[in-house]
């Protein structure tokens, strides 16, 4: 392994700056509102804009599939989801653009929420009344586009072991499906199907947008380059790529 190989730390794009500026001034407000014993109609922030099964399914507050992204627990929880969507978010927003990266990561939180929302009234009764928080779903799909994107470029492990990010993104949701099967949900706090649905719709949204189309091997986003390729060529250089097919001298 070259350490050029090794990925590296991305700068704090436009759109994951105001996502990560978003979460954590909700998170500051929630804490004072909270630590001021403020209510609104005696329900806690969390209880409002939280995920809440019981009261999609009772009062149809569907807002909370969006809402409960902004929400977080203990300072541990918002930091390291903060760091994981600036490290990775980031890149990922370089790749797609502001808009469309924008689209994937709710994409992400919002089939997050709906998968562990389908699974909670399903097989977790218990648990309807107990908001889910956090933007871990999401973020969890900016992880499988990021392997995705850079299969084979590796990063540090806990700042140790190297490891490639399609093997890493595997491992991840393996560890997932067997905590969230395993799992009790009267006792564990940690929304192990919204991580697997939030990987589950990148997985989909990837497949049906990114794939390849007409035999050509590249995606949409090399065939774009590709032509913008061409359009610079043919400015600075328009002998370089003749209509036959033959190339000319390239700039450099």
């Amino acid at each position: 392994m070259r350490y050029d190989q090794i990925s590296p730390i991305p700068p704090l794009s436009g759109a994951t700056k105001g996502l990560i500026i978003a979460i954590v001034s909700t998170y500051f407000v929630n804490f004072v509102l909270s630590h001021l014993g403020i209510t609104v109609n005696g329900f806690q922030i969390d209880d409002i804009f939280g995920l809440v099964p019981g009261r999609i399914l009772q009062d149809g507050w569907i807002w909370q599939f969006v809402t409960y992204l902004f929400l977080h627990g203990p300072p541990f929880h918002l930091l390291l989801n903060m760091l994981i969507l600036w490290y990775f978010g980031a890149e990922i927003e370089m790749r797609l653009g502001r808009n469309q990266f924008l689209l994937f990561f709710f994409l992400c939180g919002i089939g997050a929420g709906l998968f562990n929302f389908v699974i909670n009234t399903a097989f977790a009764q218990a648990t309807l009344g107990v908001p889910i928080i956090g933007a871990s779903g999401a973020i969890y799909g900016l992880l499988v586009a990021y392997a995705y994107y850079f299969a084979d470029r590796y990063f540090l492990v806990m700042f140790l072991f190297p490891m490639k990010a399609k093997y890493f993104v595997m491992l991840l949701a393996g560890i997932e499906l067997v905590m969230g099967v395993d799992s009790n949900p009267g006792v564990s706090n940690v929304a192990h199907f919204a991580h697997l649905g939030g990987m589950l719709v990148a997985f989909i949204y990837l497949y049906v947008t990114q794939r390849p189309k007409g035999g050509s091997g590249k995606t949409r986003q090399d065939r774009e380059r590709d032509k913008l390729r061409r359009q610079f060529t043919l400015i600075v250089n328009p002998d370089s790529e003749k209509e036959d097919g033959s190339k000319g001298p390239y700039w450099n």
